[in-house]
């Protein structure tokens, strides 16, 4: 029998054996999962341009670093033009970081054209889009809200939160399927925190929370963030080609969009069912797997083609007649707690001697400096703008 002091020695050893047998697996490739791949995004619509298209190099599997930063190079020096089937074409220049757009600013397209995207990359590629038709867009019926309850665990006791929907309603005005996309821009009003818990140095009290005066202009400010899920849905199973209570967004604690006035600029577009299809695979492949059962990721293939090589490219180009509707939402009209983006945050009125730290405010009737580490912790700017914005009331 092993005694109490060879035992671990044994077990470990036999641990370190098995770790020696395993070694890494690195499946074999084709070449094109190995080389740089060109990713197309284009978007054109029946609003005000300039059109607009970006053009970036996927990165080989292998490409830990860029894969870790999520760093896709820009693709420079391309040439660039959409045609549509009434002889029109529209060249698009080079604006920094991979993005392509008109000279003209006001070019819009014309639902029931076709459009087709062509590419000359530096080094002879071309590629073209399939045509792509415009198509008229139903108008919105409405956007709207609606608070829920959350189950939320504190450890294993459970606990309900409010949190708010952002819902949609529309319909499709013709009789056969329609494939329906939206992006949004939502835009919220926010200020720093006042009364903040204020560290007051190694040998002096304890911290405590403060009244912090602040300068206006870094307190008050508007952000804008668009929206980065891929909403999409068809009416091949809707009652009377209508969709209703389409969530576009879920709102609640500890998030600080809804403390003081939110907005909402809902897009609508009606895409065909190749595109749909693409972007499902796309919304499956980025949101829906991670279990050992879940589908497998592959390269997703758009209606991008090269036409001079047998090289592939990942992407789409788009065209869709747009319909937009705007809300606003107070805290009166809701039951969501107020949250915060600064929770992380630290302040203190003795700062280390061998560092410049940015100035909060100050309190005791403007006695005592409030500093902080992190110039994020002390100006709105650093994440909005105190300009406020055209639209909001």
């Amino acid at each position: 029998m092993l005694d109490i002091y060879t035992r671990p020695i044994t077990i470990c050893s036999l641990f370190m054996l098995f770790i020696s047998c395993v070694e890494p697996f690195r499946p074999s490739l084709d070449e094109q999962d190995t080389q740089n791949l060109l990713v197309v995004e284009g978007l054109i619509t029946d609003e005000p341009g300039p059109f607009r298209v970006s053009l970036t190099s996927s990165i080989p599997v292998y490409d830990v670093e860029n894969t870790v930063h999520s760093y896709y190079p820009p693709v420079s020096g391309a040439e660039v033009q959409i045609v549509d089937d009434k002889g029109n074409s529209y060249l698009l220049f080079e604006n920094g970081n991979g993005w392509y757009e008109t000279e003209e600013k006001n070019v819009y397209g014309i639902p029931g054209n076709f459009y087709v995207l062509m590419i000359t990359t530096p080094d002879g590629r071309q590629y073209e889009s399939s045509p792509v038709l415009m198509q008229e867009t139903p108008e919105i019926d409405r956007v709207y809200y609606k608070e829920i309850k959350r189950t939320q665990f504190d450890m294993e006791t459970p606990y309900e939160e409010n949190w708010l929907n952002i819902l949609i309603d529309t319909r499709a005005e013709a009789a056969d399927i329609n494939y329906f996309k939206w992006d949004f821009e939502e835009t919220w009003e926010f200020e720093m925190p006042t009364y903040v818990k204020v560290s007051h140095g190694p040998e002096g009290p304890p911290p405590s929370i403060e009244n912090v005066d602040i300068d206006w202009e870094r307190k008050h400010c508007w952000v804008s963030e668009s929206s980065r899920s891929i909403l999409i849905t068809s009416t091949v199973n809707a009652l009377d080609n209508e969709i209703e209570c389409f969530i576009l967004q879920s709102i609640g604690p500890p998030d600080d969009r809804l403390n003081i006035k939110y907005s909402i600029l809902v897009k609508q577009y009606v895409i065909d069912r190749n595109l749909y299809n693409f972007f499902k695979r796309i919304r499956e492949s980025n949101e829906e797997t991670g279990g050992i059962y879940e589908k497998t990721p592959a390269k997703i293939i758009g209606n991008i083609q090269c036409c001079n090589g047998a090289t592939e490219a990942l992407g789409y180009f788009m065209a869709s007649a747009v319909k937009t509707r705007r809300i606003f939402i107070t805290p009166a009209e809701h039951g969501v707690v107020k949250g915060t983006a600064y929770g992380n945050c630290g302040w203190t009125d003795s700062p280390p001697r061998y560092h410049r730290w940015p100035v909060y405010g100050t309190y005791n009737g403007g006695t005592t400096t409030v500093w902080s580490d992190n110039r994020y912790c002390t100006d709105c700017r650093l994440r909005g703008t105190n300009i406020e914005p055209d639209f909001w009331e």
